[in-house]
């Protein structure tokens, strides 16, 4: 074989499988796009306290994004202590992150550090985090609302010489969630007082008590004259309840003397937003220029209703993704409902999309919770193409196999 026919020979390889490469290998990722994110953006605070938040910087878009970070004050919180830290021990403060393409370094999780000063007014206080790109082309941001409420001491004493007191006769939690009320028993007698302790709960709730830092249960308690005794009190809902206000008197007598104390339980709910996709599988396959359906099954593992869900969609560009139904304005919990709800996805690739695979993220996000699902898309060429790509080789084939034996004659 000369030089020309090897020449010949093998620029019809670099054709075919460049012909083979674009509808093989050819992908193209989607455009740029970031969220923040944090489970938990509205809370109650108490003065003197100090909180963390956990706040999430995700990139979801194909190119390597720097991200600069800008924490905005309540004009009304300007002596608060509020940071974005790396860590909750001994962590640094953070400005900038830089957040890459691809697992495990395409997220970062920080910390919303935040100190309330004791001598903060009561009130609502908003804080704003602002994430902007390097460029300035991509700007997002995450609002955090704190209740700030006042701290009351409440003593109630009926006849006799007891005393009950508390400093927080009020508790929120989530259902599911124990009450844990720290209360001093005071005994203004020159005597000393074995007392018997009792409880009035609402129907299915439970309760004990122990001395403060251990964890012996007790059901009375000694008090010696002229002194106070520290107690927990753990009262323990029932673990399906609904969210609302609950009563609780707890009261101490010994003999003549007694005192009782009211006490505030408020359960919250929880909110859990859960999903399944039809098949269980996080990965999609379809067809460039058609749609291709399919049904994803969303739950709510809470106590409580999610309200105002609403679901969007990152892509890429000219892509077509729609939601049937688009919104929903209460989401009960699944206990409630005893089945899950069904919502329609439907993708739109363009025709003349390359194979290849391609990420999307669906966002499911409601008032109380959100949940991203990161699919993988497969666009596979329609079969008439393959075909015309197989002839498209076999006559290439021919003519250089036919051009070799021609050259090797001569």
């Amino acid at each position: 074989m000369n030089n020309k026919s090897k020449f010949i020979f093998f620029l019809g390889v670099i054709i075919i499988f460049s012909i083979l490469g674009s509808y093989i290998c050819a992908q193209e990722k989607p455009g740029r796009d970031f969220i923040l994110y944090s489970e938990y953006t509205n809370i109650k605070v108490e003065k003197g306290q100090t909180y963390d938040l956990d706040v999430k910087i995700i990139n979801l878009g194909s190119k390597i994004e720097k991200i600069s970070l800008n924490l905005i004050k309540d004009e009304e919180a300007k002596n608060w202590d509020v940071s974005l830290l790396n860590s909750t021990w001994k962590g640094f403060e953070v400005r900038k992150v830089e957040l890459l393409t691809e697992e495990p370094d395409y997220s970062k999780t920080l910390k919303f550090h935040l100190v309330v000063p004791e001598e903060a007014i009561s009130g609502n206080y908003k804080f704003i985090l602002e994430g902007i790109s390097l460029d300035q082309v991509l700007k997002k941001t995450l609002e955090f609302s704190m209740e700030v409420a006042e701290k009351k001491e409440v003593v109630e004493e009926e006849t006799g010489n007891l005393e009950l007191a508390t400093k927080y006769p009020t508790l929120e939690n989530p259902s599911g969630k124990e009450f844990k009320f720290n209360l001093e028993a005071k005994n203004n007698t020159e005597d000393i007082l074995v007392c018997d302790l009792g409880i009035s709960l609402p129907q299915r709730w439970t309760a004990y008590c122990t001395p403060q830092w251990r964890d012996e249960r007790i059901s009375s308690l000694k008090i010696n004259q002229n002194s106070t005794e520290n107690l927990t009190l753990t009262v323990v809902p029932p673990l399906f309840i609904e969210k609302g206000e609950y009563p609780i008197t707890f009261y101490v007598s010994s003999g003549e003397n007694t005192a009782s104390i009211e006490l505030k339980a408020v359960v919250t709910g929880t909110y859990k937003l859960n999903y399944r996709t039809e098949t269980g599988l996080l990965n999609i396959e379809t067809i460039a220029g058609e749609e291709k359906t399919f049904i994803i099954y969303l739950w709510n593992e809470g106590s409580s209703a999610i309200d105002n869900l609403s679901f969007f969609s990152t892509k890429p560009e000219d892509w077509g993704i729609s939601f049937k139904p688009d919104k929903m304005n209460s989401l009960p919990s699944v206990i409630e409902t005893q089945k899950p709800e069904q919502i329609e996805v439907t993708i739109k690739t363009p025709a003349q999309t390359l194979p290849g695979d391609y990420p999307i993220t669906l966002t499911l996000a409601g008032t109380q919770d959100q949940k991203n699902i990161e699919l993988r898309t497969t666009v596979k060429v329609p079969t008439k193409w393959g075909w015309i790509g197989v002839v498209i080789i076999g006559l290439i084939l021919a003519i250089l196999i036919g051009i070799f034996i021609k050259l090797k004659r001569r």
